[in-house]
C-alpha cells in the first residue's frame, strides 16, 4: 500500500497559503484605509519581494532535494549503497528520497542474491566432470564450463560467439532449427587437450524464459570414451573368442575324423595328425586359462598376494629359466642371448610375485617368438626416486606405429597369421596390462617398425624404512 503525505504537508499547499496569508494582511491594510497611495506602491513592492523570496527559497528547497535524490541514484547506481544523503524537512521531496532509498536496498539485496546465484552456478559448472555449453536464441554460444573447452581443445575467447552447430562441427548434419525441434542426442569424436580422442554424447535441452519464448539451446556433453571402448571391445571378444576356439576345433575334428577314417593305422601320417590336434588343444587350454584370469581381473576377484622381495633376485631367478631353455634347446629351435643390465645393489619392493612372475614371462615369450634366430634380447632395470622400470627389448622385426597404441587389447595381433602359427592367444599383453595396473604401474611400448621392440614396464617405488644392504630375500636361493 501506497504511503502519501496529507495534503497540508506538501509544498504546494504551504506555498499556497504564505500567499493568502499575505494577500490577506494587504486585504486587511487596505480596509481600514491605513496606507496612502504612496504607500500602496510600497505595499504591492513588499508583497510582490515578500512572494518571490518565498517562492525562490520554495524552489531552492525543491532543486537541493533532487539534487540529492540524483546524487543518490548515482551513487547506487555506482555500487555505494552504504552513502546517505541528508535531506531536512517532510516533504514530498523526502517522501520520494525514501522511496530512492528503499528501491536501492531491494536493488541491492538482488544484487547480492545475484552474485551469490551466480557464484554458485560459476562453481558448479566449473567442477562438473561434464561439458555444458549454453547459447542464445540464434545459435551462438554465449558460455562454456571448463569441462566443454577442454574436451573440444578450445579457448573460451574462441569458442564464444561461434554458432554452436560450426563449433561442435555438426553443420553438415543438422542445422540450429533442428536442434530447436527435435532436441536430438548424437555422439561425436573429438580431441580433447591433452591431445586424447576421446567420444563425446551430447544432450540438447531448449532454454525457456517464465512466459515460453526459447531463448536459446543448452548443450552438455558426456565423455563415453570408456563406455564406447568397452562395448567396442565386447564385440570384438565375442567375435574374437569364437574365431579362435572354432579355428582350432575345426582342425582338431577334421584330424579326428581323417584317423576314424583309417589314417589311424598309417605309420607316417597319424603321429603327425595326433601331434597337430594335441598342439591346437594346448593352445586352446591356454586361451581358456588367459580367458579365465581376465575375466576375473574384470570381475575384481582376483586379489594381489603382496611380499617385501628384492627384485634385483626376483628377476634374476626369472630370467635364469629362460637361460635353462637356450643351454637345452635343441639344434632345430631358434637359438637367442639373453643381455642383462641389471644393477647390483638391491632394490626391496612389496609385489605378488607370482603375478609379476606372469607379467615377466609374457614379455619374454613375446620376445622370443618374434627375435630372429641368434637374436639378443635385452633385460635392463633403472630406479628412480618414486620408480623402478623395466624394459625388456628384442631385435625382430618391431610393430608398425599405427599398431602400438592396441597391442594390449585383447586378440590384437600385428601379424595375424604368425601368431597363430607360433601358438599365441592374443591374449599375453592384455594380460601384462592388467597385472601391472593393479600394481598401480603402468606399462607401453616403443617400436619404430624395423628394428625390434621395446617394453617397459613402470612400477612405483618407495624405499622401505628398515632396508638394509645386508638383508637376504629367499628368492637369493632360488637362483641356482
Amino acid at each position: 500500500m501506497k504511503n502519501k503525505l496529507p495534503f497540508t504537508s506538501t509544498i504546494l499547499f504551504k506555498a499556497v497559503i504564505s500567499h493568502l496569508l499575505l494577500f490577506s494582511a494587504l486585504f486587511v491594510w487596505n480596509a481600514h484605509g491605513f496606507l496612502t497611495r504612496e504607500a500602496s506602491f510600497v505595499r504591492f513592492s513588499v508583497f510582490y519581494l515578500s512572494s518571490l523570496l518565498l517562492l525562490v527559497w520554495f524552489a531552492t528547497r525543491i532543486s537541493i532535494g533532487l539534487n540529492q535524490i540524483s546524487d543518490q541514484i548515482d551513487d547506487f547506481t555506482e555500487q555505494k549503497y552504504t552513502v546517505r544523503k541528508q535531506i531536512p524537512g517532510h516533504t514530498e521531496i523526502n517522501q520520494l528520497y525514501d522511496k530512492v532509498v528503499n528501491l536501492g536496498e531491494k536493488t541491492e539485496h538482488a544484487q547480492e542474491r545475484l552474485e551469490s546465484s551466480s557464484t554458485r552456478l560459476n562453481g558448479i559448472l566449473t567442477y562438473m566432470t561434464d561439458g555444458v555449453i549454453a547459447t542464445d536464441r540464434r545459435g551462438k554460444i554465449v558460455l562454456a564450463n571448463t569441462a566443454a573447452l577442454e574436451y573440444l581443445n578450445v579457448s573460451e575467447k574462441n569458442l564464444l560467439s561461434r554458432k554452436i552447430i560450426d563449433a561442435l562441427d555438426i553443420a553438415s548434419n543438422y542445422t540450429f532449427r533442428d536442434l530447436l525441434e527435435s532436441e536430438p542426442e548424437i555422439i561425436i569424436d573429438s580431441e580433447n587437450a591433452m591431445g586424447e580422442f576421446t567420444t563425446l554424447r551430447i544432450k540438447f535441452a531448449l532454454f525457456r524464459r517464465e512466459s515460453g519464448f526459447i531463448s536459446g539451446v543448452v548443450a552438455v556433453l558426456h565423455d563415453v570414451t570408456e563406455q564406447e571402448k568397452n562395448e567396442r571391445e565386447r564385440r570384438l571378444f565375442v567375435s574374437n573368442v569364437s574365431h579362435e576356439l572354432r579355428t582350432p576345433l575345426t582342425s582338431v575334428k577334421s584330424y579326428l575324423e581323417a584317423l576314424d577314417e583309417g589314417a589311424i593305422n598309417d605309420p607316417d601320417i597319424a603321429p603327425g595328425f595326433i601331434k597337430v590336434s594335441l598342439k591346437e588343444t594346448d593352445r586352446m587350454i591356454r586361451m581358456i586359462q588367459d580367458l579365465v584370469t581376465l575375466s576375473r581381473m574384470d570381475s575384481d576377484t582376483i586379489a594381489l598376494e603382496k611380499e617385501v622381495i628384492n627384485f634385483i633376485a626376483f628377476l634374476h631367478y626369472q630370467l635364469n629359466r629362460f637361460d635353462q631353455i637356450v643351454g637345452n634347446s635343441d639344434e632345430n629351435e631358434k637359438q637367442f642371448k639373453i643381455v642383462r643390465q641389471i644393477p647390483l645393489q638391491p632394490i626391496w619392493m612389496e609385489i605378488d610375485t607370482d603375478k609379476m612372475g606372469q607379467v615377466i614371462d609374457n614379455l619374454m615369450n613375446n620376445a622370443i617368438k618374434y627375435s630372429p634366430a641368434g637374436g639378443q634380447i635385452t633385460v635392463s632395470l633403472e630406479q628412480t626416486n618414486t620408480q623402478v622400470l623395466l624394459r625388456i627389448s628384442d631385435e625382430g622385426l618391431g610393430i608398425p606405429k599405427k599398431d602400438l597404441p592396441k597391442i594390449f587389447d585383447r586378440f590384437y595381433r600385428v601379424d595375424k597369421a604368425r601368431s597363430r602359427e607360433q601358438g599365441g592367444t592374443g591374449l599375453g599383453l592384455a594380460i601384462v596390462r592388467d597385472i601391472v595396473k593393479m600394481h598401480n604401474g603402468f606399462v607401453w611400448a616403443k617400436s619404430d617398425g624395423e628394428t625390434g621392440t621395446t617394453f617397459t614396464v613402470v612400477l612405483p617405488y618407495a624405499p622401505l624404512e628398515d632396508e638394509t644392504d645386508s638383508e637376504v630375500d629367499d628368492w637369493t636361493g632360488l637362483t641356482d
